[in-house]
């Protein structure tokens, strides 16, 4: 279900429920578009003003090729920002991500380019050939994809960052001292969760201990440089489920201690970290996101038994832990657990897209 807020008194709900749950929002400009994930493999486009109604045929653009009976799984919307309202989809059950044009009239016009990610999969066998691509960013003028490369669903060594050209769509080699074109090698695994500001992206990676065994969670935080194209780590001493950037560029993020156990710190410009605020700690976070102002928004379930959005203020000096009654501007109770927070912008309105 989608729901819309201004983060500090205004809650609508109801809007686009769905049986299956798989679904993710994005946003851009004052339209938001629903992406069915898993085997649902559709993607369709709503306007602020008229949320019930799908601007594409049936129930979307099929993400899926005709006649391929395995899911696609698309994961995130990128948008390019331009007058074609261009956006690049990423399918993590596929070798290739897709550049897509969000006005198509038709599902014939839809597809503009399609990235061939297959030379990097990690060959461990013959059912695992897909590089599971995740997410997407934009920077200097050049496409960002993560690629987690697992192998039958456990992390490897071999977790990367290709990179494209947003003009010809064109692979860019990243090592010419290798053979083929090769992406930027990542030292941590499986990166779940990102945030870009200027020519930094901010990867956080979860690893999970083996079922049933008393190891913490690893992961932690890897920069990516878009101009060298260079990748180092701010640190490795967290298994990180969340992260975001406000309009200063500070980066917060959430740990993943254990099952509905985070907590919320912010990582300086030297990447040490500190702690937001004691009553942020160990609770359930469940999204984290900033519309790019002085606010921090947090989704959690862990107050007054409530599903609920808190606005924190990310201006705050926090290198010492804050009272939750200091950082937090406003709180909103939403009908569901919020799961994923996209922006809407609109000169009348301010309702961010909750799902």
């Amino acid at each position: 279900m989608v729901e819309f807020t201004d983060g500090k008194s205004i809650i609508e709900s109801g809007f686009l429920a769905q049986v299956a749950t798989d679904y993710a929002v994005f946003a851009n400009g004052e339209y938001f578009y629903q992406l069915g994930k898993g085997d649902i493999d559709t993607v369709q486009k709503y306007h602020i003003d008229n949320p019930q109604i799908g601007y594409y045929e049936n129930d979307g653009y099929s993400l899926r090729e005709a006649g391929d009976t395995s899911a696609a799984n698309p994961h995130n919307i990128i948008f390019l920002k331009d007058e074609n309202n261009t956006a690049i989809i990423t399918r993590y059950g596929s070798t290739e991500s897709w550049v897509v044009n969000l006005n198509a009239q038709s599902s014939d016009n839809f597809i503009i380019a399609k990235l061939d990610l297959s030379h990097h999969t990690t060959p461990v066998s013959d059912t695992d050939n897909v590089p599971e691509a995740h997410m997407a960013f934009i920077s200097n003028g050049k496409l960002f994809i993560t690629l987690q490369n697992l192998a039958n669903w456990a992390a490897t060594e071999n977790a990367m960052v290709a990179v494209f050209d947003t003009i010809s769509w064109e692979e860019i080699d990243t090592n010419s001292n290798l053979e083929g074109v090769q992406g930027i090698s990542l030292s941590l695994k499986n990166h779940q969760t990102g945030a870009i500001y200027n020519n930094k992206i901010y990867l956080g990676s979860l690893v999970y201990a083996s079922w049933g065994s008393n190891d913490p969670n690893t992961g932690g935080i890897e920069v990516i440089n878009t101009s060298t194209l260079e990748s180092s780590i701010a640190t490795d001493q967290f298994a990180v489920t969340s992260i975001a950037v406000n309009g200063q560029g500070k980066v917060f993020f959430a740990d993943y201690a254990d099952w509905e156990n985070s907590s919320l710190y912010i990582l300086n410009s030297d990447y040490s970290y500190n702690l937001v605020s004691n009553d942020l700690s160990a609770i359930n976070i469940t999204t984290l996101a900033s519309p790019g102002d002085n606010s921090l928004w947090i989704g959690t379930t862990s107050f007054d038994s409530e599903n609920q959005i808190l606005r924190l203020d990310s201006e705050l000096d926090y290198s010492e832990p804050r009272s939750i009654d200091d950082a937090v501007l406003s709180k909103v109770t939403t009908a569901l657990k919020p799961v994923g927070i996209a922006f809407l912008d609109t000169d009348q309105r301010d309702l961010p897209a909750s799902e």
